[in-house]
């Protein structure tokens, strides 16, 4: 568990860093709107829908769960509460004590954080990336994930790509 901890810290880190191309069978779309708006390439095969700060993106067979919001800081722990009682209604349960990694890029922080979890007495991953830019003004990015253990190995490669696409809109402003 350590090792995939350690490898997903660091290849988050490096899709934050690599400008990924999109995947042949993938859409566009937009998680935060305006004159600088930051989208993301999704598999052609995984749902999105809108939700309040944002998007939802989930595979077709709901092993994976991605939540992209974008906030104010003083929206972060009303955020975040958001998320603990959706997690709590579902039956996921946080047995231990989280592990955090901060890396700094030059225009923004990322910030991982993993909670060792559980999902019906079973382990479950659930793990959030918060991307803070260092400009003044600029909205926050909160990506929230929870995924079996199965469909975090299945979907590695396209979550991956999803991370790279939010790499390159952040990386492009």
């Amino acid at each position: 568990m350590i090792t995939g901890r350690a490898t997903f810290l660091v290849g988050a880190a490096l899709a934050l860093l690599l400008l990924g191309g999109p995947s042949a069978s993938a859409k566009r779309v937009t998680v935060v709107p305006g004159d600088r708006p930051i989208a993301i390439d999704v598999p052609d095969a995984w749902k999105v829908s809108e939700i309040k700060r944002g998007i939802q993106v989930r595979t077709a067979d709901e092993e994976v769960y991605l939540w992209l919001e974008n906030y104010r800081p003083a929206q972060f722990q009303t955020l975040l509460d958001e998320h603990n009682a959706y997690f709590k209604d579902q039956g996921v349960k946080v047995v231990g004590a989280e592990s955090a990694k901060q890396v700094e890029f030059p225009t923004y922080m990322l910030k991982v954080t993993e909670y060792p979890a559980t999902y019906e007495g079973k382990p479950t991953v659930l793990r959030y990336i918060s991307v803070v830019p260092k400009a003044e003004g600029e909205r926050s990015l909160l990506v929230s994930y929870w995924a079996s253990p199965a469909g975090d190995k299945k979907y590695d490669g396209d979550t991956q790509r999803i991370l790279n696409s939010l790499a390159a809109a952040y990386d492009g402003k």
